[in-house]
């Protein structure tokens, strides 16, 4: 890879650097792990207990079963790289029938406190706040959701301003680099494509679409914004921890996002969990997108391993996001412990 692929994004001096997060957070994040594993370990046994004496299943347990099609915490709105706006988004989920709308837009909770001030229709989706953080986990760029978090947590809101600065000076980073390679106002035309959000690849993928460069954003990304081209500048995001930790300050729960979606080996991958597991996470993205029905099962035997329960999520974006509509994905596996079971265990 050519030298200049390789620059870093810092944070900068005076911002809470993930070493410093983990380290004030340690402690509450251990004690919340502490709590997690029990409350796995109580839920596993209530199973094994009801599947033996034919007992009637919990009220959490039924809804994992009856909802579990239509439970999707994992969407994006034009609050950060989705294309459509916050009610529209809720809007869009109340006519596919969801229960359970998570909002978890890329390090910021606008799109969150948008919907709260919101008036509750009939039909509405039962609302989790929730916000996916970029983070690093030994080298691998990756995802964690958190849920059912206070989107005014001080220590939360720390967090996601430095990550709004990492993701502006990406952004202006991207734009100089394809400036370089022939494709001028790419970071001017991102930002029209943004509308007030912060800067993203997908805005970028959208500009090149809309200035006849590329046919489509699937192109964008293949010949300008993926691994190893020319709009691929990494940050250094925050650690596995400090994302934990800032989650779990805000009453909510971590979750590792799309893990199959790495491209891991199998050994990568049950690394990564023992690492998100040791860092104080709570649950994993078992079911994401047009995800295929088998693709589950080797993962669930990880999670089992490291006493991590189950999420879901379409990982919505677009209406043109065909493969996978709001609440549209696979229903979790019935053997799986559904996160929104630790939820009301706790």
């Amino acid at each position: 890879m050519a030298p200049e692929l390789r620059r870093v994004i810092k944070p900068q001096i005076g911002l809470p650097g993930r070493h410093a997060m983990a380290v004030q957070a340690s402690t509450g994040t251990l004690r919340h792990a502490g709590r997690s594993q029990r409350l796995y370990r109580l839920q596993r046994r209530r199973r094994s207990h009801e599947s033996r004496s034919g007992c009637t299943m919990t009220v959490h347990a039924l809804l994992a079963q009856k909802f579990s099609m239509s439970v999707d915490l994992h969407t994006h709105s034009s609050a950060s790289d989705g294309v459509l706006s916050p009610p529209m988004l809720l809007a869009r989920a109340r006519h596919n029938g969801v229960a359970m709308l998570a909002l978890t837009d890329h390090d910021n909770v606008a799109g969150v406190r948008e919907l709260q001030q919101l008036t509750a229709q009939p039909q509405d989706p039962e609302l989790v706040a929730g916000v996916e953080i970029s983070a690093q986990a030994s080298g691998q760029d990756v995802h964690v959701v958190g849920l059912w978090i206070d989107a005014d947590c001080p220590a939360l809101g720390s967090l996601l301003g430095a990550q709004a600065v990492l993701r502006g000076a990406r952004a202006q980073a991207i734009g100089e680099r394809l400036a370089r390679k022939g494709l001028a106002d790419c970071y001017a035309g991102a930002l029209l494509q943004a509308d007030g959000a912060a800067v993203s690849r997908p805005h970028f993928a959208r500009h090149l679409v809309a200035a006849g460069h590329c046919r489509d954003e699937s192109q964008a990304f293949k010949r300008w914004l993926g691994r190893g081209k020319a709009g691929d500048v990494r940050c250094e995001w925050p650690g596995l921890a400090s994302a934990n930790a800032a989650i779990h300050a805000a009453g909510g729960l971590a979750v590792l996002a799309h893990p199959l979606k790495y491209r891991l080996s199998r050994t990568r991958l049950d690394r990564l969990l023992a690492e998100f597991r040791e860092a104080g996470g709570d649950a994993v993205e078992l079911v994401s997108g047009a995800q295929a029905p088998h693709a589950a099962t080797d993962l669930l035997k990880l999670m089992d391993r490291y006493q991590l329960v189950a999420s879901t999520g379409s990982d919505f974006h677009s209406p043109a996001q065909t493969w996978c509509d709001v609440g549209q994905q696979l229903a979790l596996p019935r053997q799986a412990t559904a996160v929104w079971e630790l939820r009301g265990a706790a």
